[in-house]
């Protein structure tokens, strides 16, 4: 043991825990472009070519910028659902993260590994901050290397950096924890440049995305536990980030920046009652996936499968044994209480939109500092763990799994999980390649009767206009597949879908809607170029049961072409005789995302 600890306290050691995590991350260069990759590189093209879309390749973050017209054109082309609401917002101020891709789009626009590269080169940017952030904070050289090993090696970074689209979590760290060390050099060693330098590198970490709030997390944590000043030249000295926030989110607002109208993504600011609801399992699920297994992603599917409530247990109960673990530590230990702090406070801001491990590089900060303290205490001071032999093995125990879980499973998990977004793009390709892409097809309407989720319908059109391929001139589905769907035919142009428990039962179909707030009634009808659907009948908060989609032309005509789901893709569907009736169960999310 004396051994390994010398080496960690050598001068080359965090330079090759650097090194190797980058090794691991490494075969995310063989990623193709997936997903908001597409729309990234559609909207910084002088002409994207789909109505609704505007060129912005410096601000490609707007998903929806909340003008109706530009919604319904979306909407009618394919990328947005029929029930998409025409006031949606999903648009975030990232100049900084936009400026870095814009560079890709000038100098490399049509390569992936380029563009990955440029990713990698931000992760090496990324694992130097964390290093200069533990090594600022954790007294001890080798528990500091030991840290930045969990931190660096953990598998939650393969799905940042193997994604061109992610790149933003990676330049919001490498800018706003800086903030955070001179902040403390400012506080603890009378640094005076510090002063106005981390307010400066915080306003600037804005600019690379909305995961830079995370950093006051841990000023807030700094304030509690590490500065030595009074009460009051503790709140004097965070008050300038604090206005840094009020004057961003009024600039942001201003210009039109923000969410609405979204089940998925929520705004702390504007419907705090609806975020408190949804952070109260999203946090839990976050912290359990940072701390242990499973991957936080796996929390969208929880409510499909009816396992929320058990999963939530296991979340707080293994959350509860690690805290108990690190107990003694925390009583004792300023450092371990900010780490863990930090860890929990910034969980919360990424509790705005659905868990996922990619967005956890903040919270893994604080994370990975308490663990590595908690496995040193093991390794080397067992008194820190408890007085009796009892507690003092059960905290060993939890440090062993700690071990387990972060330098022996991650690392392997980080080379698979690196080259994630490849099955992801798999998914909707095989899906893409369902749906004809013959010449032909821009002049026709591609209605879709279940779709297992509104990204594998959506992406279609975008992903054919990134890759310049024919896509059709509108785009439909009717329904997704997460619960049970009968189609009934009713006459010559019309369908009646009948949702056994309603349309957007669950978080995962609510991305374009949020019908909590915008609920349906019956009577409403929306208007398609080839289809109207009206509402006949909904759940009591306004969730669609009953949709008749009255077409303009009869069904077989040839300027539709149908299709359904069928294993992993879509397949021709003949339209039923009129009086006729088919039932489609839900589709099976976790086959189609696993085989």
């Amino acid at each position: 043991m004396g051994r390994i600890v010398a080496w960690l306290s050598s001068r080359g050691a965090p330079w090759l825990v650097v090194m190797t995590g980058l090794a691991l991350a490494a075969p995310a260069l063989t990623v193709d472009f997936s997903a908001d990759d597409h729309l990234h590189r559609v909207i910084s093209r002088p002409d994207p070519g789909i109505d609704g879309l505007h060129p912005r390749p410096l601000d490609l973050f707007v998903f929806s910028a909340g003008a109706s017209a530009d919604t319904i054109k979306l909407r009618d082309a394919g990328a947005y659902p029929w029930w998409t609401d025409p006031d949606l917002r999903l648009s975030f101020m990232r100049p900084l993260s936009s400026a870095t891709h814009a560079v890709d789009h000038a100098l490399w626009p049509d390569s992936s590994t380029a563009q990955l590269g440029h990713n990698l080169m931000w992760l090496a940017l990324a694992l130097v901050v964390a290093w200069l952030f533990y090594r600022r904070f954790i007294p001890i050289r080798w528990i500091a290397v030991v840290a930045l090993a969990l931190y660096a090696f953990d598998d939650a970074r393969g799905p940042v950096v193997g994604w061109i689209a992610n790149r933003n979590a990676l330049v919001a760290l490498v800018v706003a924890v800086p903030a955070l060390i001179v902040h403390d050099r400012w506080r603890r060693d009378g640094w005076s440049p510090g002063r106005w330098l981390g307010p400066a590198l915080f306003a600037i970490s804005l600019g690379a995305g909305e995961s830079s709030i995370a950093i006051v997390a841990y000023l807030a944590a700094h304030a509690l536990w590490l500065d030595r000043g009074t009460l009051r030249q503790r709140i004097v000295a965070l008050a300038p980030y604090l206005v840094i926030i009020v004057a961003w989110r009024i600039v942001y607002a201003q210009l039109g920046y923000g969410v609405a109208g979204s089940g998925i993504y929520l705004d702390p600011g504007a419907d705090p009652g609806a975020f408190a609801c949804a952070a109260s399992t999203r946090l839990p699920f976050l912290l359990l996936g940072q701390l242990s297994l499973p991957w936080s992603d796996a929390a969208s599917l929880y409510p499909i499968l009816g396992m929320t409530n058990v999963m939530l247990v296991v979340a707080l109960v293994t959350i509860a044994v690690i805290g108990l673990a690190c107990a003694r530590l925390l009583r004792r230990d300023p450092v371990s209480r900010f780490f863990a702090t930090g860890m929990v406070l910034a969980a919360v801001p990424v509790a705005s939109t659905f868990p996922a491990d990619r967005l956890l590089s903040f919270v893994g900060l604080g994370a990975m500092g308490l663990v590595a303290q908690l496995i040193a205490a093991a390794l080397r001071h067992r008194d820190q763990l408890g007085d009796s032999r009892v507690r003092r093995a059960a905290a060993c125990i939890v440090a062993i799994a700690m071990v387990l879980v972060h330098l022996v499973l991650s690392p392997p998990l980080l080379v698979l999980r690196s080259r994630s977004m490849i099955a992801v793009g798999a998914v909707i390709d095989r899906a893409d390649a369902g749906v004809p892409s013959d010449p032909g097809v821009r002049d026709k309407t591609v209605v879709i009767i279940t779709t297992p989720s509104d990204a594998l319908a959506g992406y279609i059109p975008i992903m054919r206009q990134s890759r310049g391929l024919p896509r059709p001139a509108h785009l439909l589905w009717l329904a997704t597949g997460t619960t049970t769907v009968s189609v009934s035919r009713v006459d010559a142009t019309s369908l009646r879908i009948t949702a056994t428990d309603g349309l957007l039962r669950h978080e995962i179909d609510q991305m374009m809607r949020n019908p909590r707030v915008h609920p349906f009634a019956a009577g409403d009808r929306v208007s398609l170029p080839t289809v109207t659907l009206v509402i006949e009948a909904v759940t009591p908060d306004g969730r669609p049961t009953h949709v008749l989609a009255q077409f303009a032309v009869p069904l077989e005509d040839p300027s539709l072409i149908w299709r359904r789901w069928e294993g992993k893709t879509y397949v021709p569907y003949q339209p039923l005789a009129v009086g006729a009736t088919e039932v489609y169960p839900p589709i099976d999310l976790v086959k189609l995302l696993t085989e």
